[in-house]
């Protein structure tokens, strides 16, 4: 009996790879290639990208055999990651997949031919790639990450925590076009419920150091940051900050109370990622990009961390831990 699997497999081969024919006459086939390509070091979103690696299998698409994958990182250099997207699309890669938002708008000041499928741009028109989410219209498609609604309500959930809280800071970086209207929906929820939100945007990991001490400093009594790699990359950082501050904090992805972080809201984003990797699969399957709508996140998650609660000296209002996803003891 057949394998089903090793048919699906040998089917897209067959289907989406042009024979070719080398010198001694043996048949051999062009790989459609992928480029997966972030900023920063992959560190806290190698999840994110395993869960579009196994997506992508389950879709037939197998690393070496149905499709060749370039996983690309920049270090954190604009200036790699701009040479990285010229490298890509002056070698005609058939698709680019594109972690975030500063690496959506790199390959779409290059290109405008080649498929971009974003994963986690949270919003894909004020960052200048697309017009519509409902019709694209060009060559960039994928999933938003919805980050500015939930801004607001990130903010909401602080003053939930700790009703006495006035002051509070965010950190952002200014690179990811969509933060800083991000940042101004929650100034605005902020000045709603007699919260005032003091902005600290950063660039890089020193500045991310002086803007920890600054608000320590400062007397902030809640932390929120905005989504981006970099800060990801300091999580550890940012929540031993809290911690020390004994101040809460509402964290945009729950990478960070898996860190020790108080509480988080925002979209699963391995989840983001496999649905990635099924507008990847429509446009090697012969799907034109601006045929398809960007997709907004279905799945939110509410995490609470009881742990670091009580180390805080916090009790969580029974209201919160009845709505949240998960608790972690």
């Amino acid at each position: 009996m057949i394998n089903r699997r090793r048919f699906l497999v040998a089917s897209v081969a067959a289907a989406f790879s042009p024979a070719v024919v080398d010198a001694q006459g043996r048949s051999t086939a062009k790989l459609p290639r992928v480029a997966y390509v972030w900023l920063f070091d992959l560190g806290p979103s190698a999840p994110y990208q395993g869960a579009f690696r196994s997506r992508m299998e389950e879709l037939g698409w197998v690393e070496g055999k149905t499709f060749t994958p370039e996983y690309r990182s920049a270090g954190g250099s604009q200036e790699k990651l701009a040479s990285i997207m010229d490298e890509l699309v002056r070698t005609n890669v058939d698709v680019i997949v594109a972690m975030c938002t500063p690496e959506a708008v790199a390959a779409r000041k290059v290109t405008s031919t080649i498929p971009i499928v974003v994963t986690a741009v949270g919003d894909p028109i004020a960052a200048g790639l697309v017009t519509s989410l409902s019709k694209p219209g060009g060559n960039v498609t994928g999933v938003s990450a919805v980050l500015l609604p939930l801004s607001a309500k990130r903010m909401e959930l602080l003053r939930e925590i700790s009703p006495r809280i006035k002051k509070a800071s965010v950190v952002w970086n200014p690179v990811r076009k969509d933060n800083e209207p991000e940042v101004k929906i929650m100034q605005e929820a902020g000045r709603q419920i007699g919260i005032d939100l003091h902005s600290y945007p950063v660039r890089s990991r020193e500045e991310f150091a002086t803007a920890l001490d600054f608000m320590e400093g400062d007397g902030t009594q809640a932390i929120l940051n905005g989504g981006d790699t970099l800060l990801s990359l300091e999580a550890n950082a940012l929540v031993a900050r809290a911690a020390k501050m004994r101040v809460p904090a509402v964290y945009e992805s729950r990478y960070f109370v898996d860190a020790g972080g108080l509480m988080s809201y925002g979209p699963n984003f391995p989840h983001m990622h496999r649905r990635a990797a099924d507008y990847v699969d429509k446009i090697l399957r012969g799907a034109k990009p601006g045929d398809l709508p960007i997709e907004e996140p279905t799945r939110f998650e509410l995490v609470v961390n009881k742990k670091t609660a009580k180390a805080m000296g916090l009790t969580i209002p029974p209201g919160i831990l009845m709505r949240a996803d998960d608790v972690i003891e």
